[in-house]
């Protein structure tokens, strides 16, 4: 579906996340300080985003479920997001610290605390229709969505659009869009 073809009310909600995710991209960090804070508020609030841009199968039920999987690098940020709209759903977040309970999920933050298991976790999920973010170093290159990582200062990130496809999932053009690189391919 085009953006002429969506109705006014949906276009401007497009074009206003679509500038929130864009003032987020030049987002810089404060001080030494803050700076881990500043770039997981920044992350959080990519993970929010990025469930508006991304077209799923199927929504199960009225909850969109956001998780963390492994240590979570993220705190309490969070929880902000806990109870926002997704498309006609409600966000909530979990926890996990395995694989077993992911599955329901729709949107999966693998920690960089995963590392090592990295591979057999993105074998486990390739099947199903659950976004994979992370920020481990060439994420993307081994079979995950989206990897985000500090460039300039600045939070990036980039897609797989392999992977999301392989998943059954349709990323928006306005998100690959803003992508500092798009990746086709494993």
């Amino acid at each position: 579906m085009t953006a002429s073809q969506h109705p006014p009310a949906k276009r401007a909600r497009l074009s206003a996340l679509a500038v929130l995710l864009a003032l987020f991209l030049s987002c810089p960090a404060v001080s030494a300080a803050e700076e881990v804070i500043t770039e997981y508020q920044v992350k959080a609030a990519f993970l929010y985003n990025f469930s508006h841009f991304v077209s799923w199968p199927a929504l199960p039920g009225s909850t969109f479920r956001l998780c963390v999987v492994g240590e979570n690098p993220f705190g309490q940020l969070l929880d902000s997001l806990i109870g926002k709209p997704v498309n006609n759903s409600i966000l909530v977040v979990e926890q996990h610290s395995s694989l077993e309970k992911i599955h329901d999920c729709q949107l999966v933050y693998i920690s960089y605390s995963l590392q090592p298991r990295l591979d057999m976790m993105l074998a486990d999920l390739a099947n199903h229709p659950i976004l994979t973010v992370s920020d481990i170093e060439s994420f993307t290159d081994a079979g995950g969505m989206i990897e985000l990582r500090i460039s300039d200062n600045k939070v990036r990130f980039e897609i797989n659009t392999s992977a999301a496809e392989h998943a059954g999932l349709s990323i928006s053009s306005k998100l690959l869009s803003l992508a500092t690189s798009v990746k086709k391919g494993q």
